[in-house]
C-alpha cells in the first residue's frame, strides 16, 4: 500500500509567511492571508501544516461546499459556529454574540430558537462580532476553505473580518483560482481586498522536478529508478495531489488521463466499497452519518450486508475520510471523478434517496435552509420534476428570508425553468406563475442583478390577471421600486397606473402604499410640492384603512418634502410620524434615516447624529426591541452618523467607518450615496489621487442613480467639480454645477448652495484665464435660497470666491468643519498678495492648525506649501499631507504663492507668455510647444498670478511692454 502523506515540499516561503502572520496575531495584531491555487495544488495541506503547529491559539474552521448547482448555503459557517460552540459552550457563545445572537438561528437553529425574523442579513456582522470577542480572550486562527464555492453570507463575513482586522485573529482564506472566472462573485471580493491592501496573498505554483522527486521518495516504500521518477514528473505535471495519487503505483502502467489518476485508489476497492463511494459521491464532498445510513438502506443492498466493514475499507483505502459528523472524500477532485462513474439510472435513484433521507432529517431535527436547498437539488437531479418544483419554491422562500441570496436566486430561477415541465404547476407550487415571477424578481433585485429583476417583474405584470386589480396595483408598486434600483425612470408611470386600480374605498391600505411610493419618487427626484400632495393622499388613505404604519411613513415623507421646500413645519411632521410608528420597525426606520438627514441638510450635525445613533442602537437590539436592520437601512442610518461626523470635523472617525463599510456594499442606491461621500472625504483629506480614481470608477453608477435622485446628482456634481478644479479644469467644473442656474430649475437650497460655491470658484478661475463668464444667473439662484438656515455661510463663501466678499466672514460663520480652515488659508493668500506678510503668516498657521485638527490634509498641504514658498517659516521641514503629491493635489485653487510681481517667470512660462501675446489659444500654444492644453492652462494661471493681472489681455500687454 502506498504511503498517503509526504513531507511538505516546495512551500517553505509560503509556510514561513503564514507562521509570521500567526506570530503577529499572537502579539495582538489582526491579519488576513489569502491562499490561491489550482485544484490539487496543496492549499489544504499548507494550511494543515500551519494548524498542526499552531500552539496557544483557538482553531476555528469552515469549508464551503458545492451542491452541483450552486453553493451549499452556510456550509462553512456551520463549521465555524460548531468550533466556536465547542470552545465556549452554548451559553457563552450566545452571550459573546450579543444582542444579535438570534441571527445565529439561521445557521444553527438547535443553538438558538428561531423567533420571527431572525435578521439573517446581519449574520456576517454577528459572526464577526462573535469571532472578535473570542479573539479578545485568546488568539484565534480562522480558516475558511474553498471560497470558490462560497455563498453571499460567507463572502461577506470574510470581507468584513479582513477589513476590520480584529486584534488577535488570523483569517486564512483558500480558493481554487482556476474556478474563479471573470463573472465569479468571489473575484470582486478578492480584488477589493487586494485594492484595500488588507490581505497578504499567497499564490501556490506547481512543484518543480526536484520537489516532485522528493515527494515521490517519501511516498514510495521501494527504491525508485530514474525512469519511473521521470514518468511521475511528466504525469503529475507538478501538482502535489497527483503526485500523491501516482507515487504508490510506480512500476506499473501509469494512467494517461486525469480522471484515471483520480480513480486509482477507488479501483483498488471491492465492488461493495466502490458502490458505497458512489453513494457518498451523490451527497457531495461530505455526508452526515444518519443521512448516509438512510440512503444505504434505501439503495437495495448495493453495498452488501455489512455497511460498516465496507465503509472501513473505503476509509483505509484513503478514498473516504471519517469525521465526527459523517464522511467526506479525501479530496473534492476524487468526489467529482467518482460521481462521474455513476450510471444515469443509478444517479437518479440515489438523488431521490437523498431527497427522502434529508426530508426525514428535516422533520426529525431543526429545519434549516441548507437542508431545504439540498432537498430541492436532489429532487431536481433525480428528475422528479413535480417534487423538484415544490421543493424549489419552498427552498427559495426560505433562502430569501435567511439572506442566502445566491441560493434563493438559483432555486427561484430553477422553479421558473421547471414550471412549463410540470403538469398543474400552480397546484404543485402552491402559487400562480405571476406571483412566483414577482417573488423571484424581488430576490434577484437583492442580488443586485437589477436589470434581470426588472425583466422578471415586467413578465409578472404581463401575466397578472386583470380581474385582480388590487394584486396588480401591488405588483406595479413593487416593479416601480425595482425600476428605481435598476436606474430606470419608468417608476412614476407604473405608479400612476397602479393608483388608478385602487380608487378610494377599494383597498385603502394598498392605495396608501402606492401613494407613499409616489411621494418617495417625487421627493427623491426633487419635486417637493408633488411629493407633499402624494403624501397627503397616502395619509388620508392610511387613516381610512386604519393602517398606522403607512400613516407614519406618509407623515415622514410629507415632513421631509415640506422641509426641503423651506417649511419649518416639516420637522414636526417627521417627529409626529415617528410617534405614530410605535413598534413598527420599517416606519420607525424612516425617521432614523430621513429625520437625521433633515437635520444634516440644515446644518444641525449634532442633532442628526443623535437621531441616527438611536436608530443604530435600536437596530442592534440594545434597547430591548431586538430589531435587526436590513443592510440597506443600516448603511443609511450609520452613513448619516458618518456624515454628521464630517460636518462636525470628526473626519478620522468617519474615514474609519467608510473604509470598513464601503467594500461590503453591492451596486445599489446605498452604494451611490456612501461612495460619493467617501470620495469627497478622501479628496479633502488629501488623498487626491485615490479620490480621482474612485470618481472615475464610480462615475457610471453615480450618473445612473443621479438621474433619478437629486441628492445623489447634486452631491456628485460638487465632488466631481471640485476634483475638476484640482485638475485645473474650471470649465468642466462649472458645467458640472451649472444646473443650479438653468431656467426652470427647482430650487432646493440644501443641494443648490454647495454647488453655487463651487460655481463661484470655477468662474473666478475662468476669468483669470481670460474668459468672460456672467455670474448673474448664479447670483439669482443664490438669492432664491436666502431662507435656508445655512444660506449665510454659503453666501459668504460665494462672494469670497468671486472676490466680492471677505474671507473672515466665511471663517466666522457656523458651517461645515472644513470651511473655516479653508477660509483661513484663502485669507492668508489674499494678505500675502497685499504684502501683509505678518497677517498672512498668522492666517496660514491657523489654517494649518485647524485643518490638522480635523484631518483636512488637502488644506494642510496648501497652507504649509505656501508658508514654505513665501519664506514665512512655520511649515518648513514638516511632512506633507498624505496623498498631496502631484500637481492637482499640491496646487491650491488660486495657486497664489507670493506677492504679485515678486516671483520670476520660468523659461517655459516666458515661452507661453510670448505666444499668449501673439493671441494664441491654449490649444494652439499646446500644438506649438508639443505639450497638453491642460499644461498650458497651468502655465497661464501661474503667469497671471506672478504678473498680478486678471486676464490674458493684461498679460499680453505686460509682455509687449
Amino acid at each position: 500500500m502506498p504511503v498517503s502523506r509526504a513531507r511538505l515540499a516546495g512551500r517553505t516561503r509560503e509556510l514561513e509567511d503564514l507562521r509570521t502572520a500567526l506570530d503577529d496575531v499572537r502579539a495582538g495584531a489582526g491579519r488576513t492571508v489569502v491562499v490561491a491555487g489550482e485544484a490539487g495544488i496543496g492549499k489544504t495541506r499548507l494550511v494543515e501544516e500551519l494548524t498542526s503547529g499552531a500552539a496557544g491559539v483557538t482553531l476555528v474552521s469552515g469549508q464551503c461546499a458545492d451542491s452541483g448547482s450552486g453553493p451549499v448555503p452556510y456550509a462553512a459557517l456551520m463549521g465555524v459556529l460548531h468550533d466556536v460552540v465547542r470552545e465556549l459552550g452554548p451559553e457563552r457563545t450566545l452571550a459573546t454574540a450579543g444582542p444579535g445572537a438570534g441571527a445565529l438561528s439561521v445557521v444553527a437553529p438547535q443553538l438558538v430558537e428561531p423567533d420571527g425574523d431572525p435578521g439573517a442579513e446581519r449574520l456576517p456582522e454577528v459572526l464577526a462580532n462573535l469571532l472578535g470577542g473570542l479573539a479578545a480572550t485568546r488568539p484565534v486562527l480562522l480558516v475558511l476553505e474553498d471560497l470558490h464555492w462560497s455563498d453571499d453570507v460567507t463572502r461577506a463575513l470574510a470581507v468584513r473580518l479582513a477589513r476590520t482586522a480584529p486584534a488577535g485573529l488570523l483569517l486564512v482564506l483558500t480558493y481554487r483560482s482556476d474556478d474563479v472566472g471573470r463573472g465569479h462573485p468571489l473575484r470582486a471580493a478578492v480584488a477589493e481586498l487586494d485594492r484595500a491592501r488588507v490581505a497578504t496573498r499567497l499564490d501556490l505554483d506547481r512543484l518543480g522536478e526536484d520537489e516532485v522527486r522528493t515527494m515521490a521518495r517519501d511516498l514510495s516504500a521501494a527504491e525508485l529508478d530514474a525512469a519511473a521518477l521521470s514518468d511521475l514528473v511528466e504525469r503529475s505535471a507538478g501538482v502535489p495531489f497527483y503526485v500523491e495519487e501516482l507515487a504508490g503505483f510506480l512500476g506499473s502502467e501509469l494512467p494517461e488521463s486525469l480522471r484515471d489518476i483520480l480513480l486509482l485508489r477507488y479501483w483498488r476497492l471491492s465492488p461493495q466499497a466502490q458502490a458505497l463511494c458512489r453513494v457518498v459521491a451523490v451527497a457531495g464532498p461530505r455526508v452526515w452519518h444518519d443521512v448516509l445510513d438512510d440512503v444505504v438502506a434505501d439503495a437495495a443492498g448495493a453495498v452488501g450486508d455489512d455497511p460498516d466493514q465496507v465503509t472501513r475499507e473505503a476509509v483505509e483505502g484513503a478514498v473516504l475520510v471519517a469525521t465526527d459528523v459523517g464522511y467526506e472524500f479525501r479530496h473534492a477532485l476524487v468526489q467529482e471523478a467518482v460521481y462521474a462513474e455513476l450510471l444515469p439510472g443509478e444517479r437518479r435513484r440515489l438523488h431521490a434517496a437523498y431527497a427522502r433521507a434529508l426530508t426525514t432529517a428535516l422533520n426529525a431535527r431543526a429545519r434549516s435552509v441548507m437542508k431545504l436547498s439540498r432537498i430541492a437539488d436532489h429532487w431536481w437531479k433525480a428528475g422528479v420534476l413535480g417534487n423538484a418544483l415544490a421543493a424549489a419554491v419552498v427552498g427559495h422562500d426560505a433562502a430569501a428570508g435567511a439572506a442566502a441570496v445566491s441560493t434563493a436566486v438559483s432555486l427561484g430561477e430553477r422553479a421558473l425553468e421547471l414550471w412549463e415541465q410540470v403538469p398543474d404547476a400552480a397546484d404543485v407550487a402552491g402559487l400562480a406563475h405571476h406571483e412566483l415571477l414577482l417573488r423571484v424578481a424581488e430576490t434577484v433585485r437583492n442580488s443586485t442583478r437589477s436589470e434581470r429583476a426588472l425583466a422578471l417583474a415586467h413578465e409578472a405584470l404581463a401575466e397578472w390577471p386583470q380581474d385582480d386589480p388590487v394584486g396588480l396595483a401591488r405588483a406595479r408598486t413593487t416593479t416601480a421600486l425595482i425600476a428605481g434600483h435598476a436606474g430606470s425612470d419608468e417608476g412614476p408611470g407604473l405608479l400612476e397606473r397602479a393608483l388608478a386600480l385602487v380608487p378610494p374605498g377599494t383597498d385603502d391600505s394598498v392605495r396608501a402604499r402606492v401613494l407613499i411610493m409616489q411621494a418617495r419618487h417625487a421627493m427623491l427626484a426633487g419635486w417637493p410640492r408633488e411629493a407633499i400632495e402624494a403624501a397627503d393622499g397616502a395619509r388620508h388613505a392610511a387613516e381610512a384603512a386604519g393602517d398606522q404604519a403607512s400613516l407614519a411613513t406618509a407623515l415622514n415623507l410629507r415632513g421631509v418634502s415640506r422641509h426641503l421646500g423651506g417649511d419649518p413645519g416639516g420637522i414636526d411632521d417627521i417627529d409626529r410620524g415617528f410617534e405614530i410608528a410605535g413598534d413598527d420597525w420599517y416606519a420607525a426606520s424612516r425617521y432614523y434615516i430621513n429625520g437625521s438627514d433633515a437635520r444634516l441638510i440644515a446644518g444641525d450635525w449634532a442633532g442628526a447624529e443623535a437621531i441616527a445613533a438611536k436608530g443604530a442602537q435600536r437596530g442592534q437590539g440594545a434597547t430591548g426591541d431586538a430589531l435587526l436592520m436590513p443592510d440597506g437601512t443600516r448603511s443609511m442610518v450609520e452613513g448619516n452618523i458618518a456624515e454628521a461626523w464630517i460636518g462636525q470635523g470628526r473626519w478620522a472617525d468617519a474615514a474609519v467607518w467608510y473604509e470598513r463599510h464601503i467594500p461590503l456594499l453591492h451596486t445599489s442606491i446605498y452604494a451611490a450615496y456612501l461612495t460619493e461621500r467617501w470620495t469627497w472625504l478622501a479628496m479633502w483629506r488629501g488623498l487626491v489621487d485615490e479620490a480621482q480614481a474612485e470618481a472615475r470608477r464610480r462615475a457610471a453608477t453615480w450618473e445612473r442613480f443621479g438621474s433619478l435622485e437629486v441628492q445623489v446628482r447634486s452631491k456628485v456634481a460638487v465632488t466631481q467639480a471640485e476634483l475638476a478644479l484640482l485638475r485645473d479644469e474650471p470649465g468642466q467644473a462649472l458645467g458640472l454645477v451649472s444646473e443650479v442656474a438653468a431656467e426652470g430649475h427647482q430650487v432646493l437650497p440644501p443641494y443648490d448652495l454647495p454647488r453655487l460655491a463651487v460655481a463661484a470658484r470655477a468662474i473666478t478661475c475662468l476669468r483669470a484665464a481670460g474668459q468672460e463668464v456672467d455670474d448673474a444667473p448664479y447670483r439669482a439662484a443664490l438669492a432664491a435660497c436666502s431662507h435656508w438656515p445655512t444660506h449665510p455661510v454659503w453666501a459668504a463663501l460665494f462672494e469670497a470666491e468671486l472676490g466680492t466678499g471677505p474671507w473672515p466672514a466665511v471663517a466666522d460663520l457656523p458651517g461645515p468643519a472644513h470651511l473655516r480652515p479653508y477660509a483661513l488659508f484663502r485669507e492668508g493668500e489674499t494678505l500675502l498678495d497685499a504684502g501683509d506678510r505678518a497677517g498672512a503668516r498668522d492666517r496660514l498657521e491657523r489654517a494649518v492648525a485647524e485643518s490638522e485638527r480635523i484631518g483636512a490634509g488637502l488644506i494642510t498641504g496648501w497652507a504649509t506649501g505656501l508658508l514654505e514658498r513665501a519664506g514665512l517659516g512655520g511649515g518648513a521641514g514638516e511632512p506633507r499631507a498624505e496623498g498631496t503629491t502631484g500637481a492637482g493635489a499640491a496646487r491650491p485653487p488660486s495657486d497664489t504663492t507670493s506677492p504679485a510681481g515678486t516671483e520670476p517667470l520660468t523659461a517655459r512660462e516666458r515661452q507661453v507668455l510670448d505666444l499668449v501675446a501673439e493671441g494664441m489659444t491654449n490649444g494652439e500654444i499646446a500644438g506649438r510647444l508639443f505639450i497638453s492644453p491642460k499644461t498650458v492652462s497651468v502655465h497661464v494661471s501661474a503667469i497671471l498670478r506672478k504678473l498680478g493681472v486678471s486676464s490674458r489681455t493684461e498679460a499680453a500687454l505686460r509682455a509687449r511692454a
